[in-house]
């Protein structure tokens, strides 16, 4: 391996050999991606909602149309 020849070179390597910056980087992904960290087994009772399960309340949907109506009263309108 050639030495660094910056400390943005020196820093890059140092991360890529660490092995505790890969796994946070694990971490970081799977709490992005909402799957079980690594090393940790899913629960019995951790349930993960899919599309087919979700259902809207009233209250949400109300609030949807209002949002959707209100665009497209401005665009109809010109306000943008």
């Amino acid at each position: 391996m050639r030495p660094p020849t910056s400390l943005e070179d020196l820093l890059y390597q140092t991360l890529m050999k660490s092995a505790s910056f890969h796994k946070f980087v694990q971490t970081i992904h799977a709490k992005i991606n909402g799957i079980p960290p690594p090393g940790r087994q899913p629960a019995a009772e951790d349930v993960r909602y899919q599309y087919s399960t979700f259902a809207p309340t009233p209250v949400q949907k109300i609030t949807a149309f209002r949002k959707v109506w209100w665009v497209e009263f401005k665009h109809c309108m010109g306000l943008k």
